[in-house]
């Protein structure tokens, strides 16, 4: 599946305007994704193991795809194909947001504050444990030897060292989005707004939202970059879309 870049939809701070020319609403509440084109080539698309979505990463060339509904199985696809390669239920219970350090993944459960080291193998043996005191991770990502984690509860980003270990916290954007997805792609920070059904890009500078883009789905959750593409996932359509984001304005 591939959309067309004609019916393009950025959404700047005094733009609101023009995302209704191109079908963006700021609330999409119905689920038609013909009236949603992605300001972004869509360069292939399948279907979301299960049915709660919640996170995704790429490690080890493979994508890994967290559901937070019960049991709370982590997945491993194939990012040409879609298809599951292994699944595996966190000892940590369903996971609520993943990523990776290039080494282990890393799993947060949700309304604990906990945050889980895997051996990147598909049983995804538990390694260590680590407490932020947050209290709703739902997403994170990690950059140059430190993680980033954007917790829903006080709409804020954190810095945590290797040992996660505390550092900086910032305010992320206008704090009325409902962020399902966290990551750092082509060098800037993404996020994907669960609620209103937007791509977010944030600002080089601090974590305000610089630009919004129209999705293909309506509600976009968990995001993964493989170091060319970025992976969007949405519940509306329970699907996974493989992005080209090069031509970001």
């Amino acid at each position: 599946m591939t959309l067309n870049r004609t019916s393009k939809c950025v959404i700047g701070a005094a733009a609101l305007a023009a995302a209704l020319l191109c079908g963006c609403s700021s609330s999409p509440s119905e689920p038609e994704v013909h009236k949603r084109a992605s300001y972004f080539e869509v360069v292939a698309v399948f279907a979301a193991p299960g049915k709660g979505l919640a996170d995704m990463t790429y490690a080890a060339g493979s994508l890994w795809i967290a559901d937070e509904e019960a049991p709370g199985l982590v997945y491993r696809v194939d990012p040409a194909s879609g298809k599951v390669l292994s699944s595996a239920a966190p000892a940590s219970g369903p996971p609520s947001a993943i990523c990776t350090d290039g080494t282990y993944l890393y799993a947060a459960s949700g309304p604990d504050g906990e945050v889980h080291r895997y051996a990147v193998t598909p049983r995804m043996e538990e390694l260590a444990t680590f407490s932020t005191g947050l209290a709703d991770i739902r997403g994170m990502y990690f950059y140059a030897g430190d993680f980033y984690v954007y917790d829903a509860a006080t709409r804020a980003v954190y810095e945590f060292g290797i040992g996660w270990t505390a550092g900086e916290s910032w305010r992320a954007g206008a704090g009325d989005e409902t962020i399902r997805g966290f990551e750092r792609a082509a060098g800037r920070v993404w996020s994907a707004d669960w609620r209103d059904g937007w791509l977010n890009r944030h600002r080089k500078t601090n974590f305000d939202v610089d630009r919004k883009f129209c999705t293909p789905g309506w509600h976009p959750a968990g995001l993964a970059w493989d170091g060319n593409y970025l992976f969007l996932g949405d519940t509306g359509s329970r699907r996974v879309y493989k992005l080209d984001i090069s031509t970001a304005p």
